[in-house]
C-alpha cells in the first residue's frame, strides 16, 4: 500500500558527493541560506581556483598555487606553453587529489597577450571526461 508521502518522494536522488558554497557568498532567494554547487561544478571551480592562485596568497598555506600568473610575463613561445602546461599538472597532481589528469594544454596568442589553457581530467568516482577551458591575460 503506498501513501501520499510515496508518491512525491524523490527516490533517484543523486548523492552529493562533492559542494561547496559559491564564492559569492549569495544566499538562496527563498530559504536565505547559502547557495552551494556540488559534484562536477564543485571541482572545477576548485581546479580553476587552483591554477589562478599564486604561491604564498593563501594565509598559512604557502604551498597551495601555481605562478601561472607570473609566467605570463615571459616571452610568448613554445617554451611558456611547456612552462604552464607543467605547472598546471603539478599544482593539480599536489593539491587535488579527487581529480586525474588526463591532458593539459596551453595556446598562446601573440596578438592579443593571453594564453588559453585547455585542462581535460576525469573524477575519481566516475569515468566520464570533464574539460575546463581558462583564458590567461597579462593585467599589467
Amino acid at each position: 500500500m503506498s501513501t501520499r508521502a510515496d508518491r512525491f518522494t524523490q527516490v533517484q536522488k543523486l548523492p552529493d558527493l562533492f559542494s561547496d558554497f559559491l564564492t559569492d557568498m549569495t544566499p538562496h532567494p527563498v530559504t536565505k541560506d547559502l547557495m552551494r554547487v556540488q559534484n562536477d561544478k564543485s571541482i572545477t571551480r576548485a581546479l580553476k581556483n587552483l591554477v589562478l592562485t599564486n604561491y604564498g596568497e593563501r594565509l598559512f598555506q604557502p604551498a597551495i598555487g601555481s605562478n601561472v600568473n607570473r609566467s605570463l610575463f615571459n616571452p610568448a613561445d613554445a617554451f611558456l606553453e611547456d612552462e604552464i602546461e607543467d605547472s598546471i599538472r603539478r599544482t593539480i597532481t599536489s593539491n587535488e587529489p579527487r581529480v586525474e589528469i588526463l591532458d593539459v594544454r596551453a595556446t598562446v596568442s601573440n596578438d592579443q597577450n593571453e594564453v588559453t589553457v585547455n585542462i581535460l581530467f576525469s573524477i575519481i568516482n566516475s569515468m566520464q571526461p570533464q574539460s575546463l577551458d581558462l583564458v590567461l591575460r597579462r593585467v599589467r
